[in-house]
């Protein structure tokens, strides 16, 4: 039996794949060509760490104990991209694989661990103290994910929390455990748009102090000293470092809501799957391209690319973006597409020779 597919190069790779593979399992036999130029496929570089069952089951950034999340490696001067939804349609985001950051908050915290005033590397000292605390890394990468990632507070701080974990091989203490038990509301949530200005003002305010009256007493003291010395130093430079203090503030204020002792909410299979590879997207050095491994797999069954054939199958003809998000979130998206079209063409193919 032969089938020729067209379209975009992962939407028809995908089809074709698993084609094949369906095939062999129950021992038919399937010739599969792609209509096309395979020099004109495009290139998807990493590095990028995404949970695509999809992809992984055809063979792209796949690695033995890592299930449905795909790795796939690129050169150490990218930045790495993770997705923290499922299938990778959306929910792409940027971490530092570098010493600085990309989130304005962790390019903050890098500045302070160097500046030559012995306060500003106190304050620095005193966060790596809490989060090693807490079994966390503070590599650049894990702190772009704690203030960076697109999903609410609270899961960006049970994603870093698992993701830092994951690279030190550390527990660590429960957050929550630093929460006092008392009855309160949530209407003073610190707003994620706040300029400089408002920052410096929520401080000088007192805007902090519910959020420290919320902490246990083993750790308010630290905090609000902690405050007072960042406070100080933002008005000697006006203001350089507020961003760091405005993402903790934020953070803070969805996490004292919770009761004492509760447990933060767990993640979802996608989540916790880039999560626990983090470290591995961090290390995945080289020259990566998921578009080239999709093709090798396709090649290794024994599919073709054709000038021309008759009957041909069309599978999908969008075009992919130029920016490295854009293009991923396509690339994902036209796998899933190639995996409903290779659904219907078998269906096809068994009804016309029934």
């Amino acid at each position: 039996m032969h089938v020729a597919l067209r379209g975009s190069s992962p939407a028809t790779t995908t089809a074709a794949i698993l084609l094949m593979t369906r095939a062999r399992q129950l021992g038919l036999r399937v010739d599969v060509v792609i209509v096309g130029d395979p020099d004109d496929i495009t290139p998807v570089p990493g590095p990028a760490v995404v949970h695509a069952p999809v992809l992984a089951s055809c063979g792209v950034g796949r690695k033995d104990g890592m299930g449905g999340t795909v790795v796939v490696s690129g050169p150490p001067a990218e930045s790495l991209l993770l997705c923290v939804q499922n299938h990778g349609e959306d929910g792409w985001f940027e971490v530092d694989r570098g010493q600085v950051g990309c989130h304005p908050a962790t390019q903050a915290y890098t500045r302070l661990t160097r500046d030559a005033r012995v306060d500003a590397r106190h304050l620095a000292k005193e966060l790596r103290r809490m989060f090693n605390g807490l079994g966390m890394s503070t590599e650049p990468a894990i702190l772009d994910v704690l203030f960076g990632a697109p999903v609410p507070p609270l899961t960006r701080i049970s994603l870093a929390l698992r993701a830092g974990r994951a690279l030190t091989g550390k527990r660590g203490q429960p957050l929550t455990r630093f929460l006092a038990q008392q009855d309160f509301d949530d209407s003073e949530i610190v707003s994620s748009r706040m300029d400089d200005a408002a920052i410096m003002a929520w401080l000088e305010g007192h805007g902090p102090t519910w959020i420290t009256d919320r902490l246990s007493l083993s750790v308010r003291d630290t905090v609000e000293e902690w405050l007072q010395l960042a406070t100080k130093l933002a008005k000697e430079d006006d203001g350089r470092d507020l961003a760091l203090v405005h993402a903790l503030g934020v953070l803070s204020s969805h996490l004292v809501q919770l009761p004492a002792q509760s447990i933060l909410l767990p993640l979802d299979s996608a989540m916790d799957g880039v999560a626990l590879c983090v470290g591995k997207g961090l290390q995945a050095g080289g020259d990566g391209n998921a578009s080239f491994q999709l093709g090798q797999v396709f090649r290794f069954l024994g599919g073709r690319y054709v000038d021309s054939a008759d009957h041909v199958y069309d599978v999908d003809i969008h075009d992919p973006p130029d920016d490295r998000i854009g293009r991923w979130r396509w690339f994902c998206k036209a796998a899933l597409i190639g995996q409903e079209r290779a659904d219907e063409i078998w269906r096809n193919l068994w009804d016309e020779s029934s």
